[in-house]
């Protein structure tokens, strides 16, 4: 901890910030950025066959993403929960607004390329707006919210869309060339988009309840690996056992003549407003309760034992190059959407051969990048634009005291991380 003068001369505790990196959070990005690339330029999983192994990050990576971006705002904001009004919980919460009105229109601007991709980082702005008054809240606090939000943040998105005749919305993310003024946007990013924050902001509740943790804490990791697959077998494990017994029948002559898992993957979002029984199901982009607590629930494994695999200096030395890619994730994202719209069109096919291509071009440059230049241009950017007006606001604190640096120091601020990046979607999975 640190001790500063508040506002009134009184002497107020801070974290101490270090430039040390949690790089096992930046493992767990670079997985979601491989399982976006999977999804954007990999074989089609609905083909059967080998190709179905891509379906399994439908949907759990973008949910990594944003669970990582719960945990990157607390660590930027320095681990501990902001007390009262002050310079120095002004000046984190200026770092997060700034990033997050930066992020929507760099992702309306990512959404009008000829991708084909449904853009992710205009909802992640709106995440970080909708969860900044979060970060004076506690570990349980959290807990709560986050398990709150995931059970009636998808009753509430069902009811809405139903009384406001929208539940037919299958695919929608905003750009600039669709734009039809502030209502219809915060509508689309709210609720009727394909990651709408009304049934999102739980993972990024949940992330930021982990981020409170000691990340480094060996009981810890092994606690996110136990607790993680408990909560993925509840909630995919659950609904199955829910429609096989209750829903089942009530779904199929709901999706006539169509399937209920053609019916479900031929939209990205929510899932229809004909019958309730439809929040019962968890396939991915679904917004159910059951999807969201299956999805936390892989997110945290995930993390768990990206941080494991990190905690020995092999384990750092050989998964360097993910690393490095998990530190310039908005860069990667940003980059690949870019390279899709130019050179490597959808339209010209999703093979196992492009997404390799993608996957060793990425770690290779990446790596490259991080050892000679340090911050991706991207998250660079991001840095100064926040940075600078969040320096100002916090101005008029000074020293009053000697640094005494405590317990996690090292867990301070991942710039590279979620919250500096938004996230980097999953797209259309398809």
């Amino acid at each position: 901890m640190r001790v500063e003068a508040g506002e009134h001369g009184e002497r107020v505790e801070r974290p101490a910030t270090t430039t040390a990196r949690i790089v096992g959070v930046d493992v767990a990005r670079a997985l979601a950025v491989l399982g976006m690339f999977a999804s954007h330029v990999g074989p089609d999983p609905y083909d059967g066959g080998v190709d179905t192994l891509v379906q399994g990050v439908s949907g759990r990576a973008s949910a990594l993403f944003a669970f990582l971006a719960g945990v990157s705002l607390v660590l930027m904001s320095g681990r501990t929960p902001l007390r009262g009004r002050n310079r120095h919980s002004a000046a984190a919460v200026t770092r997060v607004l700034i990033r997050a009105v930066l992020l929507i229109p760099l992702g309306m601007w990512l959404a009008d390329l000829d991708t084909g991709v449904l853009v992710i980082l205009a909802f992640y702005g709106l995440y970080f707006l909708l969860a900044w008054p979060a970060l004076w809240l506690d570990t349980r606090a959290l807990v709560l919210l986050a398990a709150g939000w995931a059970l009636l943040g998808p009753i509430a998105s069902y009811l809405l869309r139903t009384s406001r005749d929208t539940g037919d919305i299958r695919y929608a993310a905003p750009g600039f060339d669709d734009w039809h003024g502030p209502g219809d946007l915060f509508e689309t990013l709210f609720l009727t988009g394909s990651y709408p924050a009304i049934t999102w902001l739980p993972f990024v509740f949940a992330g930021m309840a982990v981020g409170r943790l000691r990340l480094t804490d060996l009981r810890v990791q092994r606690a996110f690996v136990g607790i993680g697959t408990g909560l993925a077998v509840l909630g995919y494990g659950g609904s199955w056992l829910v429609v096989e017994l209750f829903t089942g029948d009530r779904l199929a002559r709901e999706a006539a003549p169509y399937g209920v898992f053609e019916l479900i993957h031929s939209r990205v979002g929510s899932v229809p407003v004909s019958d309730p029984a439809w929040l019962t199901v968890a396939e991915g982009h679904t917004g159910t309760p059951f999807e969201i607590v299956g999805a936390i629930g892989v997110a945290l494994g995930v993390l768990g034992l990206t941080l494991l695999a990190c905690r020995a200096w092999i384990g750092r030395i050989v998964l360097d190059p993910p690393i490095c890619v998990g530190a310039m994730a908005l860069t990667v994202y940003t980059a690949h959407l870019i390279a899709i719209d130019r050179w490597f069109p959808l339209a010209a096919g999703q093979t196992w051969e492009r997404l390799l291509a993608f996957v060793v071009v990425t770690l290779l440059l990446c790596w490259a990048w991080r050892h000679t230049l340090r911050k991706g241009p991207m998250e660079a950017a991001l840095h100064v634009l926040s940075a600078l007006p969040a320096r100002w606001v916090r101005g008029a604190a000074r020293p009053a005291g000697p640094s005494r640096p405590q317990g996690g120091g090292q867990e301070g601020g991942q710039e590279g991380g979620p919250a500096a990046t938004g996230s980097m979607a999953q797209g259309s999975d398809r």
